[in-house]
């Protein structure tokens, strides 16, 4: 990395340059950037002045959607200190606006590796990553889409790791802890929902009219409306409730983080990156790292070193440190610690785009004066456009019946997915633009059998992760997303009548009602939904990686508390899952340790 670089300049299309949008989400992005370099320059002359070694009782390691809440959970009494580590920098005020969000993903805050090809997805040529680099993590720069997913994925989980605490009657106490519902027809409902609790979740205060034209395009092929998938019932589609307030977002750094900033007893480094964790007799006992100095820094840790780096970064840690598959270790020249199966069982949501729909004035509008008068609402009011992410907040869920993992009918295993973009002449000039004339339907298999895995470079162990992502090697998640995209095209009819047409797009020669045509769409347009878990799963026995305590098999004071310890995906987006494992692991660790909440 130079300076807080994580990555080179992105270009927009040719036929983009100079269009007004570009050259203000080029500004903004620079304005970002500089913000960023300006962090890190201060953070160097912090850690060159940092001379001797520290010493916490615990340290938290990732700054992500996991970690932020962690450190704030853990450092609210203060006979305990807390260290949180996070390798990027603080989130930035433009990413608490919903419909930047395009924008900033563009910035240092991302870092964009690619995984292994493989032929069965992404068009053969390796999926794209989105990997945040953050304070907040993904709910920094996610959709914000606030889904739990089905009772049935956590009563899975409790059947899979053998430990009834985890089934969803249990768990539901750590989502409703954590949520602050600020919708009154949904927080009415207290035996789901809470309105104490520091996240903030609501419906965005703006719905672009096409979401009016797709619902009743759903309606019309018989989908059910769902005012709230967090409950009862969550087949049929909705306008999902997101974790913003008042116009803007509302990140677990801002929710939980950022107020705990001005406590003595919490340390907050940015630009820190971990490197090894030190392991003395079976015990964790703290952690060597990396400043924003370029040297390396160690942190002794009196009670628990807690990993929260993430589903990609939390198996490059451990397995950096002497944990993980004893052979894999050995080919990198990495001493053995514990053998375990680290990184083996990746698991993310495959996905393809099932059909893209073009809309024209006056229902899409994509001028440059048009987004100016929503920049001055948005600045005046904190709504209009700008309040939102799109399209985005609709979304739906199916049961196939189809795959090799067909859960009961109530559980769903397709959803889809919809995202705006601004057209210039034939090209996509920005994807999720607040502003726009193109709307895409992604179908998601939600619970894919497929399995990916997290390695080392074993020629350069310290570089990037080396992730291959496993989608479709599967043939029964083939067969699940093709009936979310037969369902995504099914929608072409009744938007028609309602403005939208849908767009021509050959693939493969095949006609566009055959298996074939949507097989091809599958292998083509498939792509990452950054829905990693499972890469250091708990349970029982020698398949997981940690117990249903968190605590790392074999070892003392290690505990994970991110999505990589999630035995299976829950049914949709995962930020909500994340931040009740988040609750649940600061329980956990205040119980075991004795530390008054």
């Amino acid at each position: 990395m130079n300076g807080s670089v994580t990555h080179g300049p992105m270009p927009f299309p040719a036929s983009c340059a100079g269009a007004p949008l570009v050259v203000f989400a080029t500004m903004l992005i620079d304005v970002v950037n500089s913000r960023f370099e300006a962090e890190y320059q201060r953070r160097r002359k912090e850690d060159e002045a940092r001379a001797v070694d520290e010493e916490y009782d615990f340290i938290v390691v990732g700054g992500g959607t996991s970690g932020c809440i962690l450190a704030s959970r853990l450092s609210e009494s203060t006979s305990a200190t807390v260290l949180l580590l996070e390798r990027g920098g603080t989130e930035p005020e433009e990413a608490r606006v919903p419909a930047l969000q395009p924008y900033v993903w563009r910035s240092n805050s991302v870092e964009y590796p690619k995984s292994v090809s493989e032929q069965q997805n992404c068009n053969g040529t390796g999926c794209t990553m989105t990997v945040p680099f953050v304070l907040g993590g993904g709910s920094t720069l996610n959709g914000m889409m606030y889904v739990r997913g089905s009772a049935v994925d956590y009563d899975s989980w409790a059947d899979a790791v053998d430990d009834s605490s985890w089934n969803f009657t249990n768990v539901l106490y750590y989502f409703k802890r954590a949520e602050r519902n600020l919708d009154l027809p949904i927080a009415w409902d207290t035996e789901y929902h809470s309105s104490s609790g520091p996240q903030r979740v609501s419906w965005q205060q703006y719905r672009h009219p096409v979401m009016h034209r797709l619902a009743k395009a759903m309606l019309h092929e018989g989908v059910p409306f769902r005012l709230d998938v967090n409950s009862r019932d969550q087949l049929g589609f909705t306008v999902v409730q997101t974790t913003t307030d008042g116009g803007e977002r509302y990140s677990t750094y801002r929710s939980y983080l950022e107020p705990a900033r001005r406590r003595s007893n919490l340390q907050v480094r940015t630009y820190a990156t971990a490197t090894k964790i030190q392991i003395e007799r079976g015990l964790a006992t703290g952690v060597h790292y990396r400043g924003a100095d370029g040297k390396d820094h160690f942190a002794r840790a009196r009670k628990e070193v807690v990993l929260t780096a993430g589903s990609l970064y939390t198996p490059h840690l451990l397995m950096l440190s002497g944990i993980g598959p004893s052979k894999h270790l050995q080919e990198a020249n990495i001493p053995i610690v514990a053998d375990l199966p680290v990184g083996e069982t990746l698991q993310d949501q495959a996905r393809a785009t099932g059909a893209e729909y073009t809309c024209r004035p006056p229902l899409c509008m994509v001028d440059w004066r048009s987004s100016q008068r929503d920049l001055d609402v948005y600045e005046r009011t904190r709504r209009g456009p700008l309040a939102a992410n799109g399209v985005a907040a609709l979304t739906a869920f199916f049961h196939s019946g189809k795959g090799s993992q067909v859960g009961p009918p109530k559980q769903p295993d397709v959803q889809l997915l919809f995202f705006g973009s601004a057209r210039g002449t034939g090209e996509r000039c920005m994807d999720g633009s607040w502003r726009l004339n193109c709307v895409s339907v992604v179908a998601v298999a939600l619970h894919p059998s497929s399995r990916g895995s997290v390695r080392l470079n074993t020629s350069a162990p310290t570089s990037a992760p080396v992730v291959r992502l496993g989608y479709y090697e599967k043939a029964s998640d083939v067969d699940v997303v093709m009936e979310g995209v037969r369902r995504a095209r099914r929608l072409a009819a009744p938007l028609r009548s309602l403005g939208l047409e849908l767009m021509p797009n050959d693939c493969g020669g095949f006609p566009h009602d055959s298996d074939e045509y949507a097989r091809c769409l599958v292998r083509t347009t498939s792509g990452a939904t950054y829905h990693w878990v499972g890469s250091c799963p708990m349970g029982p026995g020698d398949k997981a990686v940690v117990d249903t305590r968190l605590r790392v098999h074999g070892l003392r004071h290690l505990r994970v508390a991110d999505a990589s310890v999630m035995p299976s995906l829950p049914s949709g987006n995962t930020m909500a899952a994340v931040i009740m494992v988040a609750e649940y692991a600061a329980d956990l660790i205040k119980k075991e340790h004795v530390i008054s909440h």
